[in-house]
């Protein structure tokens, strides 16, 4: 059982645990919840490249690339 979940050193749990940790702190409106959901594209990029999938590489590129452009786009809103 313990083999499941450190089959890729625990990588795979870490980055779901921060993509849903930055996506809901995205959803309450702070904008550091694209940094934490950075952080978990990062890792789920790192776990395509030790799996050499091709698909979650390409996939997390694109999403951490969206998630800068956020960020950088990021105004709070006025409250109308």
């Amino acid at each position: 059982m313990l083999s499941i979940l450190t089959k890729y050193y625990g990588l795979d749990l870490l980055a779901m645990g921060l993509s849903f940790l930055g996506i809901y702190t995205i959803g309450n409106k702070q904008r550091y919840g694209f940094v934490i959901a950075l952080c978990g594209n990062i890792l789920w990029l790192t776990l395509g490249i030790i799996t050499r999938s091709v698909g979650l590489i390409f996939a997390n590129a694109v999403i951490a690339a969206l998630y800068v452009r956020a960020y950088m786009r990021w105004q709070k809103t006025s409250g109308i």
